[in-house]
């Protein structure tokens, strides 16, 4: 009888060995390490804003929609673009990282024609203790028939650089009627300003290029209590200080491929957003 029961026990000890031993070598159906797209990198990048206006205001970087007023889209430089109107802006309540970069590229299409009675702007990261912002481009307007230049005015935490054919600085050529590729940067290690036109740097002088503080460097910037970004406004048209002045004018024109960097990139890097769409 105990012979009996010892081969039984003996059996079954073999038996779970061998089950565990099939186990162990059979392979198994694991779910995936990254079933959650990993989206740090994108968020965390320098790229901060890009708009392409594909019928829509999303800022495809924190996919969040931009607040809209008087805009529809139409068929742009690549796609769908903004077109602007009268009271026509897009306006973002956060700034996030641009609010507080202290650097910067910020490069778009634009196509707009001539306009007159005072200045348009094409956006703005608003300063709400200052009337002017902590950064933005504005038109002046032209009803002049025969000169199709722009004289565009950007200013960047207080740095005014105007292209209106004064202390060496050109106003845009052939800007009206037709799509230009425009981009700005600073770089804070090197405390210069660029400018390009179609993927090109503009001629510029030292005394435009090259910021500083006093007898120093720039250096990084500090934008002043920034919370919001809109396309197409000045910051008054959003609330921001007081009501708009009769010159303020939203930017009526076109917009696409609208984008802001937190940092300087080189002019290889802005030459290939142009060549990429041209």
């Amino acid at each position: 009888m105990k012979k009996i029961i010892f081969k039984t026990i003996a059996a079954i000890f073999f038996l779970s060995l061998l089950a565990t031993s099939f186990i162990g070598c059979q392979k198994m159906d694991r779910p995936p390490m990254n079933i959650i797209p990993d989206d740090t990198a994108r968020l965390n990048g320098p790229l901060q804003l890009f708009l392409s206006f594909e019928d829509s205001p999303l800022d495809s970087i924190h996919d969040v929609d931009g607040s809209v007023q008087g805009v529809s889209y139409v068929e742009g430089k690549r796609g769908k673009a903004y077109q602007g109107s009268s009271n026509g802006q897009i306006l973002f309540g956060n700034a996030g990282k641009l609010s507080s970069m202290t650097s910067f590229t910020v490069a778009f299409w634009m196509n707009t024609e001539k306009h007159g009675g005072g200045a348009q702007s094409i956006f703005m990261l608003p300063r709400t203790s200052d009337f002017w912002g902590n950064l933005f481009a504005m038109i002046e307007g032209n009803e002049d028939e025969a000169d199709n230049s722009m004289l565009l005015k950007f200013n960047f935490a207080g740095n005014w650089v105007e292209f209106s054919g004064n202390n060496g600085v050109d106003r845009l050529p052939d800007m009206y009627g037709k799509w230009r590729h425009l981009a700005f940067s600073y770089d804070e290690n090197t405390s210069k300003f660029a400018a390009y036109l179609d993927g090109q740097a503009i001629d510029l002088p030292a005394s435009v290029t090259d910021r500083k503080s006093g007898d120093a460097p720039l250096g990084p910037l500090a934008f002043q209590d920034a919370s919001q970004f809109v396309i197409g406004a000045f910051q008054q048209h959003i609330g921001v200080g007081n009501a708009p002045d009769a010159w303020m004018l939203h930017y009526t024109g076109m917009l696409d491929e609208f984008r802001v960097y937190t940092e300087a990139l080189s002019a290889d890097e802005i030459n290939q957003l142009f060549t990429d769409n041209r």
